[in-house]
C-alpha cells in the first residue's frame, strides 16, 4: 500500500535520494511498487556561534512529485559529537570549534549538510594599532586611542560562496572607502601622534550591507548575520572605549555617493527639507533631538544652525581646507538637489538619546578627486583629518589624549 500523501508542496530546495518500497498485490502475486522519496534539510548548511549556541534543522520527506509524505520517522545524527550534538527534533547545539556533518535519514534514504561551530576568541585587552579579525576575516577592527570612531560598511570586496547573494536592497559597493578610511587613520596619526578606532566590513555589499538592520542587511544568511553582528559589536565596543576614556566623542560612517554635484554630503539625520528651513526653525530643540549629534547640540555654546552650517561647523572647517561640502557656509541647504541624510549606523551609533555621548556623522564622498586615486585619497585624508581635529578642539575642547 502506498504511503498517505499530503497535498502542500515542500517550501524549500530539495535534494533527492531514493527509497524503494515493496507492496503486494491483492491477487497474491508480488510486484515492486517504486516510491521515490526525497529528504530535504533546511537550512542547507549551518553556523553556530559560541558554545551552547543552537541551530534548529528541519527535514521534509517528499515523493517524486514534490508532495510531502506524512508519518515518516526522521532520524537525526551528527558525525562528530565533540563539535556538536543534536536531538531527535533536529535541534543542534555547539560544543567546540570545528566543522562536522548533520544527517537526516528515513529508512535507507538520507541527506547530509555541513555544520560549522565557531567560537570567537575572547579578547580581554586590545592592543592599539593591531588588526583584529572576525570569522574568515570578513570584519576588521583596529583599536585606537583618540575619541574618534571610523567605520566603512560598503567598501568590501570579498564574495565568498558560502554566503548567499542578497536578493533585494542596494548591492553595489562604495569604491575605495576602505582605502579612504585607512588613509584618514594615517592622517590623524600624522596630525596628532595618536590613532582613531577603525571598523571595516571586508564583505562585498552583494553579501552583506551592515548599514541596514539585520533582516535587510543579511537576508537570513547565517554567515552574513554573524559578520553583521561582528561589525556592529565592534563599533559599540569602540564607542565604550571612547566614552570611558573621554566621556564624549565622535563617530564617522564613511560612504561614497554618485550624485552629480562634487561635494561631501554631511549627514546628521536631518532631511533636505529640514535643512531647507531657516535658522530659527533649525534652532528649535525638537530639531536638535532628531539628529545624530544631539549630545553635541545640547552642549554647544552657539546656536544649532551655526553648528550645522556656520563657520565653525564641520562643513565650515572642511571649507577652510578647500573641500566643498553640504551643509556648510557655502552650501547651507540642498534645495531640490539629492542629499544623503545618514543611515542605520548613524542612527544606531550617534547620540539620539540623552544617555548617548558619542555623536555620529555620515560622510558621503564623491568619487572624482577624493576616492579615485591613492594620491587624491591621501591629500583629501589630510584635509579631512585637519577638519576633524579643529572641529573637536572647537566643540569638545580636547582631541589628543591628555588635553
Amino acid at each position: 500500500m502506498r504511503k498517505n500523501i499530503d497535498s502542500p508542496p515542500v517550501l524549500f530546495s530539495r535534494v533527492r535520494t531514493t527509497l524503494l518500497l515493496l507492496s503486494a498485490l491483492a491477487c497474491g502475486e508480488s510486484s515492486t511498487d517504486v516510491v521515490r522519496l526525497s529528504i530535504a534539510i533546511e537550512p542547507q548548511g549551518g553556523l553556530i556561534v559560541g558554545v551552547g549556541g543552537t541551530v534548529d534543522f528541519l527535514a521534509a520527506v517528499t515523493d517524486e512529485s514534490g508532495q510531502l509524505v506524512s508519518g515518516q520517522n526522521v532520524i537525526w545524527s551528527v558525525e562528530n559529537t565533540a563539535i556538536a550534538t543534536i536531538d531527535q527534533n533536529g535541534l543542534t547545539t555547539g560544543v567546540s570549534t570545528g566543522a562536522t556533518t548533520v544527517m537526516a535519514s528515513v529508512g535507507e534514504a538520507s541527506r547530509s549538510v555541513r555544520l560549522e561551530v565557531y567560537v570567537p576568541e575572547v579578547i580581554s585587552n586590545y592592543e592599539v594599532g593591531k588588526s583584529y579579525f572576525g570569522r574568515n576575516n570578513y570584519v576588521e577592527y583596529i583599536p585606537g586611542e583618540l575619541p574618534v570612531v571610523i567605520s566603512a560598511p560598503h567598501g568590501g570586496a570579498l564574495q565568498p560562496g558560502e554566503a548567499a547573494d542578497r536578493t533585494y536592497g542596494t548591492t553595489g559597493s562604495d569604491r575605495n572607502t576602505i582605502d579612504l578610511s585607512l588613509a584618514l587613520r594615517d592622517a590623524l596619526i600624522d596630525a596628532t601622534g595618536y590613532a582613531p578606532h577603525v571598523i571595516l566590513s571586508r564583505l562585498h555589499r552583494s553579501k552583506l550591507d551592515p548599514n541596514r538592520e539585520i533582516v535587510e542587511a543579511a537576508q537570513g544568511d547565517p554567515f552574513a548575520e554573524n559578520a553583521w553582528h561582528e561589525f556592529q559589536d565592534w563599533i559599540k565596543e569602540a564607542r565604550v572605549f571612547v566614552a570611558d576614556d573621554y566621556d564624549r566623542g565622535l563617530y564617522f560612517d564613511m560612504h561614497g555617493h554618485g550624485h552629480s554635484i562634487p561635494r561631501v554630503e554631511i549627514g546628521y539625520l536631518l532631511s533636505g527639507s529640514d535643512l531647507n528651513q531657516n535658522d530659527d526653525a533649525l534652532n528649535n530643540m525638537t530639531m536638535v533631538e532628531k539628529t545624530s549629534i544631539r549630545d553635541l547640540g545640547r552642549h554647544a555654546p552657539e546656536t544649532f544652525s551655526e553648528l550645522l552650517r556656520g563657520p565653525k561647523s564641520f562643513g565650515g572647517f572642511l571649507g577652510d581646507e578647500g573641500v566643498r561640502s553640504i551643509p556648510s557656509p557655502g552650501d547651507p541647504s540642498p534645495g531640490s538637489d539629492p542629499y544623503w541624510t545618514g543611515g542605520y549606523n548613524t542612527r544606531e551609533h550617534g547620540s539620539r538619546s540623552l544617555s548617548e555621548v558619542i555623536s555620529g556623522i555620515q560622510l558621503e564622498h564623491q568619487y572624482p578627486g577624493l576616492r579615485d586615486t591613492d594620491a587624491n585619497r591621501r591629500v583629501y585624508a589630510t584635509q579631512l583629518a585637519s577638519a576633524v581635529r579643529l572641529f573637536m578642539l572647537e566643540h569638545f575642547g580636547f582631541f589628543e589624549p591628555g588635553n
